[in-house]
């Protein structure tokens, strides 16, 4: 009889053990993507390009967070003068959450900077559209329109910017 106990103990032992050992790949793959997440969010832009990409590889969150992973690699991308890069990353944003003001924004501003101002005033005007105090995408907009010479329409944003002050609605994530 004492041997049957021990034998189910060490059965038991056994089981448990392969069964952590096939959980602990997903607990490690899952706390490698919640660093690249992490990464995904900062401001140094090469480790926001790679965390970026492994949430967008793995294709293992809804469409609006995978909007917010293209969204902010394309900012990233803006940010390195990839201006064609970042903005087919900011297409496939949109593409995944129409309602995603932050991308309308960040694909105005790499509009602007290839010189592109009547894309990038649509852009605007949809960020500005889901986001009515989104204050600097008003403020980009009145920076376009006044490239163009549209300097009352561009004084217009420029006062709306610096009376709507800070966004009440956060970033989406």
């Amino acid at each position: 009889m004492r041997n049957s106990t021990i034998d189910r103990i060490f059965r038991s032992a056994i089981l448990l053990v392969a069964a952590l050992a096939g959980a602990l790949p997903g607990a490690a793959e899952a706390q490698s993507l919640a660093r690249q997440w992490a990464w995904c969010r900062e401001d140094d832009v090469e480790r926001q390009i790679i965390g970026c990409s492994v949430v967008i590889r793995s294709g293992r969150d809804t469409p609006e967070r995978l909007s917010f992973a293209f969204a902010n690699r394309g900012r990233a991308w803006s940010d390195k003068g990839r201006y064609d890069r970042a903005i087919q990353d900011l297409d496939n944003a949109v593409r995944l959450d129409s309602n995603n003001a932050d991308a309308f924004n960040y694909r105005g501003v790499a509009w602007i900077a290839q010189g592109q101002y009547d894309h990038a005033i649509q852009d605007f005007d949809v960020a500005i559209r889901l986001d009515p105090n989104y204050a600097i995408a008003i403020y980009n907009r009145g920076l376009a329109l006044q490239t163009l010479g549209r300097t009352e329409a561009a004084a217009r944003d420029f006062a709306t910017a610096k009376q709507v002050g800070p966004r009440l609605t956060p970033p989406k994530e």
